[in-house]
């Protein structure tokens, strides 16, 4: 009974990775699609390094964590202070970054500067039913679509640190 318990929660758990694969590639061809339409440049805020289990990269690619500048010809940017104007961008794409953010406030932060420079923002975030998103040390919140906006709650767990050690403040 228990072998079986565990097989089907392995099997749920395969079910969602495969989910947030496919959510992460429908997502940046909206993204890419809503960008070109508009003749604008794509931002894509984080950097992909899973090859066909993520997305490509943007017309720009920013990411905090310096040790990322070598996939896609990234910027070292802060998601709260995108160094670029106002509407500089047709979409922004940010798949799996905002429940790594601290606080609440940050998050908050991060989606008015997407806006401020983005004419759509196109945000992708792991499941809560997901296993890996639960027990992965960095995320720090949880992020829900609800309609046109998001759930946005304050995990509670302590802040640690962001991928490749390069460390999220609350005041960038």
């Amino acid at each position: 009974m228990i072998k079986q318990a565990l097989l089907t929660m392995a099997g749920i758990q395969i079910l969602v990775s495969f989910g947030e694969i496919a959510q992460r590639q429908r997502g940046f061809r909206q993204a890419r699609d809503y960008a070109d339409s508009l003749g604008k440049p794509l931002l894509v805020v984080g950097t992909p390094k899973g090859g066909w289990l993520f997305h490509p990269c943007g017309d720009v690619t920013i990411d905090i964590a310096p040790c990322m500048q070598r996939y896609c010809n990234t910027q070292i940017a802060d998601i709260r202070a995108i160094p670029y104007d106002d509407q500089y961008f047709g979409a922004a794409f940010v798949s799996h970054v905002l429940e790594h953010l601290p606080t609440l406030a940050d998050a908050h932060i991060a989606l008015a500067e997407l806006h401020r420079v983005a004419e759509k923002v196109f945000v992708v975030c792991p499941h809560k039913i997901s296993l890996t998103a639960w027990l992965h040390p960095d995320h720090h919140l949880w992020v829900t679509p609800d309609g046109d906006g998001f759930i946005i709650e304050q995990r509670n767990k302590p802040v640690t640190r962001a991928s490749c050690l390069a460390t999220i403040t609350a005041n960038p």
